[in-house]
């Protein structure tokens, strides 16, 4: 009784004051710089509301009511509300001595206040806590670790989200697309953490100010450079070094924040690996590879109220390796080292990621802003595949194919944003964007057929041409706080894709809702509808991936999806959040190769004798590949549907910091169009279906000096195509030999049997770093990082192949990731 009537009291004393309209900006007290994502909350509660890009917030409380301003890294300041029109600026301190971390001081504040759901942000610090393979932060396999997001193989960088495929995800810094998010085949990611002020991701009920992909949406916010003062670091480590700096160009009013790395794998980690581990080509895939990029960001003030931002980013891969180098099958006597057949494969391969933008953002008043974007995005994928046979005398077999894939995108977007007092979150805009995409293969072959006095084969094709697409999209949404229980997100986006010779249209309604059960728990449920107008074509193999990226068409038409989610939050104190979330997807027109077709070649099915019907059940299909000229013959599109269960503990203050999390799912894939059937029509697993993902993350920091993190893993093995046996010319074989020859223009391939049947084995290992942190001298510190990849030595499998022992093929498997310790240096002044 005495509870109810003092919140009787203090609902009564609330209601009796004046209400004030609290605006303004949270900033760096030293730089200036704006505060991206800062919250600002009642004193003693979780209730309040996040700044914007521009540190920029507004909030509506009781006049004289306490609110304190937070960010992680930076002291808490407290102020008292008072009314009036004018803008207050807020000056948080960097903290300098061992406290408590808050780490939902700097994270958009998606719990239980909040309409939005399946969505986080991650701030640089926490990116930067988490032990990965090269010692440095890594925006995207710190992604890995939330519910709902598993990787492509063991150690990858690339995302796949809620049972989509890695094109399905949105990468944008600063609001401008990035088409690849990867460096070294996954090993690391494109994003520099130096660069970072904080990443949101989702992974469903979407706003409608993003669209254009079905799964996930990763929003990277670039920090503005130091407006008063310059500095930056230096990070020299065991596979990699990079360089940061930031300063005023003018100051007060220009700042520069400029970062760039370059890695060198092959000079280091390769002899290292083949001195220390057993199987020296455990790492081979990476010998050879190497990666450089560079990101720049650079601010101009005009006025309190007009502000102009320049991104610029080049990232760079380069690489020649293969899985398996080159081996001798010897024929006849084991003593005539002369009669052999000499088997050879090299691969070439890199990729351009280039991206620019400039954005002009206006400040009508404290309420109304408009933001204008410009931006072009460049990239490209060259893959090129060499194989060569041959015996002492004669070249039996020469042969390539290259693989060119290459993106352009220019746009130009308009976005505002009106703030209703603390009732409406209102945004809306228009988005014009052309692009130009050439998928495209060059193949060549030389063959010797068998028999004397015979001619060699010489075939050379060359398939692919630009193709060309117009999109424009506009969107309205509103966050709208209904009634104290009742907070939504309404929004409705229409999208235009042109290409020629039709034009798709896609009406894309958005909903979340927040129904407050009690002041600690929150009951979410929400609808988004996407649309998505390029695709990547991916092998299924369990072999090393190629992709290439291909528009929809008139024939191959826009995908489409749907994704139904519900949940709860609950906090039962401020900092910690417990979050359950079911999710169901579908998906309408993906597209996959038809039945054995690769990119280089239309494949049809012939009927043969299946070598392995005793253990594997399904319908056995076997491949006969001829050249085509269209890459639109060789695929077929269907359906998609994936269903999970996500869990996710997070504690969020305190010197020791972290979450569990867990993720139950399930993927599929249909392709029954009659006479393009995949399976007989029937449905089949994903390659993304990962049954089981299990993430424990822990951060401690022990004091000024020392902080340690550690994260376990645990996936279930990733699916795909394994080769049962190999046809040639129309006729089963039971491996490679030297007879094995092709006619005319037939290349040899492979078969399988149910697609995606061969489930790798399950992955798990555990990471663990140690940081130690000293200041030489008045300005400048420095920061050892001792990091351990895979402590207890785990051997996943992340690629199998076809190798062989004594002539014999068998298959491998390739542990890319065994234990790795790894030391980084970074010198901050």
């Amino acid at each position: 009784m005495k509870r109810i009537i003092s919140l009787l009291s203090a609902a009564l004393l609330v209601a009796g004051s004046k209400a004030a309209d609290i605006r303004g900006y949270v900033v760096d007290a030293e730089t200036g710089e704006a505060l991206a994502a800062a919250n600002v909350f009642i004193k003693g509660s979780s209730a309040g509301t996040t700044a914007d890009v521009r540190g920029y917030f507004e909030i509506n409380v009781a006049d004289g009511t306490e609110l304190t301003a937070a960010y992680v890294g930076y002291t808490p300041s407290s102020f008292t509300a008072e009314s009036g029109n004018k803008a207050i600026e807020i000056r948080l301190q960097r903290s300098t001595e061992l406290r408590d971390v808050n780490v939902y001081g700097s994270r958009t504040n998606f719990g239980v206040q909040s309409s939005q759901m399946s969505a986080q942000t991650l701030s640089a610090t926490q990116i930067k806590q988490l032990p990965t393979v090269m010692g440095e932060a890594d925006v995207m396999k710190s992604l890995q670790k939330l519910p709902g997001v598993q990787s492509s193989s063991d150690g990858a960088a690339g995302i796949y989200v809620r049972g989509g495929n890695y094109d399905q995800n949105l990468i944008t810094l600063d609001g401008s697309t990035l088409y690849n998010g990867e460096h070294l085949k996954g090993f690391s990611s494109s994003i520099i953490p130096d660069m970072v002020d904080n990443v949101t991701f989702y992974k469903g009920a979407f706003p409608a100010r993003y669209g254009s992909r079905l799964s996930s949406v990763v929003d990277v916010g670039l920090k503005e450079g130091d407006f008063e003062n310059y500095h930056g670091n230096v990070n020299v480590g065991m596979l990699l070094s990079a360089i940061h700096a930031e300063g005023p160009i003018w100051k007060g009013h220009t700042s520069f924040n400029i970062a760039a790395r370059a890695s060198y794998f092959n000079w280091i980690m390769q002899p290292l690996l083949d001195k220390v581990y057993d199987n020296p080509n455990a790492l081979k895939p990476y010998s050879k590879m190497n990666y450089y990029d560079l990101n720049a960001k650079f601010v101009h003030k005009f006025s309190d109220r007009d502000k102009l931002t320049a991104v610029v980013y080049w990232g760079k891969d380069v690489s020649d390796a293969s899985p398996s180098d080159s081996y001798k099958i010897y024929k006849g006597d084991d003593n005539d080292k002369s009669n052999y057949l000499l088997i050879k494969h090299s691969t070439i391969n890199h990729w351009d990621n280039v991206m620019g933008s400039a954005y002009w953002t206006h400040l009508f008043n404290n309420s109304f802003s408009l933001n204008v974007n410009a931006n072009i995005s460049h990239y490209l994928y060259y893959l090129k595949l060499s194989s060569l046979e041959r015996t002492e005398k004669d070249i039996k077999e020469d042969s390539y194919a290259s693989f060119n894939s290459e993106i352009n995108e220019a746009s130009l977007s308009t976005d505002f944003r009106l703030k209703r007092e603390s009732k409406h979150d209102i945004r809306w805009g228009i988005k014009g964007a052309y692009q130009w995409m050439l998928p495209q293969v060059d193949t060549y072959s030389y063959i010797l057929p068998k028999g004397k006095n015979t001619k060699p084969i010489i075939s050379n094709a060359n398939v692919g041409d630009w193709q060309h697409m117009t999109t424009m999209a506009i969107y309205g949404e509103d966050d709208w706080t209904a009634t104290s229980w009742l907070k939504t997100n309404l929004g409705l986006r229409y999208s235009l894709y042109a290409v020629t010779g039709k034009t798709y249209h896609s009406i894309e309604p958005r909903a979340s809702l927040r129904f407050l059960i009690t002041p600690k728990i929150a009951f979410k449920v929400s609808y988004a509808r996407m649309s998505q107008g390029i695709h990547m074509l991916s092998s299924s193999n369990i072999t090393m991936p190629s992709n290439l990226w291909v528009p929809i068409t008139k024939n191959v038409p826009l995908m489409r999806g749907n994704q139904y989610a519900a949940g709860l939050t609950y906090e039962p104190i401020n900092g910690i959040e417990f979050s359950v979330e079911g999710y169901y997807k579908t998906i309408d027109n993906v597209i996959q190769y038809k039945n054995g077709a690769t990119y280089m070649a239309f494949v049809e099915k012939v009927t043969v004798q299946d070598p392995f019907s005793s253990s594997l059940d399904g319908i056995p299909f076997y491949e006969i590949a001829s050249t085509t000229g269209d890459w639109q013959e060789l695929v077929v599109s269907g359906k998609g549907r994936s269903y999970g269960i996500e869990f996710m503990a997070q504690k969020k203050f305190g010197r020791t910091t972290g979450w569990v999390s867990y993720t139950w799912a399930k993927s599929f894939r249909t392709f029954d169009q009659p006479g393009k059937e995949i399976n007989g029509g029937k449905e089949f697993y994903d390659p993304t279906d990962r049954r089981h993902n299990f993430n424990v993350v822990v951060n401690h920091r022990c004091n000024r000096h020392w902080s340690l993190s550690a994260s376990w893993t645990y996936q279930s093995g990733r699916r795909g195509n394994l080769p049962l046996t190999t046809i040639f010319s129309g006729q089963p074989s039971t491996g490679i030999t030297s007879e094995s020859t092709f006619i005319d223009d037939i290349m040899m391939t492979n078969t399988y049997n149910i697609p995606n049947s061969y489930k790798l084995p399950d992955v798990h290992h555990l990471d663990f770093s140690i940081t130690y942190n000293t200041k030489h001298r008045r300005f400048v510190d420095s920061e050892f990082t001792f990091t351990i990849y895979n402590l207890y030595n785990q051997k996943n499998v992340s690629y199998a192949y076809t190798g062989y022992d004594n002539n014999t093929p068998v298959l491998k498997g390739i542990c890319i990731f065994p234990f790795m310790p790894s030391l980084n240096y970074k010198l901050i002044f």
